[in-house]
């Protein structure tokens, strides 16, 4: 596993508020007001408040703690004010610098973490940023995103995907020793040299993971095609995590028992349907979380051209992916009844009814 130092600057800092907020929360005295969901940001006068509680509980405040607050408070106050009441352009640019903070320091590690592990971590660390933003806007807990049930499931599925495909994706890399000398033969540059492909491919994540930002600002009518629309995306979105994470997993297990040269599989469950399952549920998450926030884009230019790129981007990865895979695989496989038989029976590479 990875030593902690590692892991990113801010998704530790708001692991941290959290932690405080929490702490408080629970020295407050039974008469204090449970403000449901203005969407305000946290300002220092709060912060410094909770602060106060909390270190006076643990015996008074030290100078430490007193200058790791104070540069703790501004940066998540700001990341706050962008998310939920900023510009659009601000709001995106907010979640980038979330997703640049992540991504950054993976890509020291090893470069390929920059579209691996690092992809998985950002969109948990930015799914991360905006529950923090909208469940605790002014220091108390706001139940804002979870006044519609389908805010929260997306929000709350965004985060559990990137956490799942960080953890799949490293313990692979851990375990495999093949994708572990894959992953060292791509470090072909300095450090310095890898964060121009950090930042872009940060600027990627960021545009993919906006909808859920929008879809938390914005509200839809009760009873609407708008409601009708978000409600059944979302359901996409999470079957697009069930599928990838179960698709994932089951060629894992398949690929660690099989031996090197023979076609093993799988050829079974969701590898029926197509012969990349796990590359489907991908595409159908992103194109649910898109879905489920286009109804709140309005007339932003900023959140169509942002989402529409980053939709586009993704599906273009992952259908340029499977086809050099399919390459890959006949080259290596062709001509083994096993592979051929499957491959037959399984005409689609990722798209049912698409070939």
């Amino acid at each position: 596993s990875l030593p902690h130092t590692v892991f990113p600057t801010l998704a530790t800092m708001q692991m941290k508020h959290l932690l405080l907020l929490a702490l408080s929360a629970s020295s407050i005295s039974s008469n204090t007001s449970f403000q449901l969901p203005a969407r305000r940001v946290q300002t220092s006068k709060h912060l410094t408040q909770r602060k106060g509680i909390i270190f006076n509980l643990r015996g008074g405040e030290t100078q430490t703690s007193t200058s790791l607050s104070s540069m703790i408070a501004p940066a998540t106050e700001a990341l706050s004010q962008a998310l939920v009441s900023g510009t659009p352009l601000r709001a995106v640019g907010a979640l980038y610098a979330v997703a640049s903070l992540t991504v950054i320091p993976m890509t020291f590690i090893r470069q390929a973490y920059s579209f691996s592990v690092g992809y998985g971590l950002s969109v948990a660390t930015m799914a991360l940023a905006l529950l923090s933003a909208f469940t605790f806007p002014d220091g108390n807990i706001s139940l804002s995103p979870f006044k519609s049930s389908t805010t929260a499931i997306l929000a709350l599925n965004t985060f559990v995907y990137g956490a799942r495909l960080f953890a799949y994706i490293l313990a692979r890399e851990q375990t495999v020793e093949s994708k572990k000398k894959q992953f060292k033969d791509l470090d072909t540059k300095p450090c310095l040299q890898r964060i121009p492909l950090a930042l872009g491919v940060s600027l990627l994540y960021a545009f993919m993971t906006s909808p859920a930002l929008f879809a938390l600002r914005g509200t839809v009518k009760a009873g609407s095609v708008f409601e009708k629309i978000q409600v059944f995306s979302t359901g996409v979105s999470v079957f697009g995590m069930i599928l990838e994470a179960v698709a994932d997993q089951h060629k894992y297990e398949v690929k660690r028992q099989s031996k090197d040269g023979d076609f093993a599989g799988p050829t079974t469950w969701s590898y029926k349907i197509c012969r990349h399952p796990n590359y489907l549920g991908e595409i159908l998450f992103w194109v649910g979380l898109f879905g489920a926030g286009s109804v709140s884009f309005g007339k932003s230019i900023v959140a169509w051209v942002g989402s529409v790129l980053g939709l586009s981007g993704i599906l273009s990865i992952m259908l340029g992916a499977s086809a050099r895979l399919d390459k890959k695989q006949e080259e290596k496989y062709g001509g083994q009844a096993s592979y051929d038989e499957w491959k037959k029976g399984v005409s689609y590479s990722v798209l049912p009814l698409l070939k």
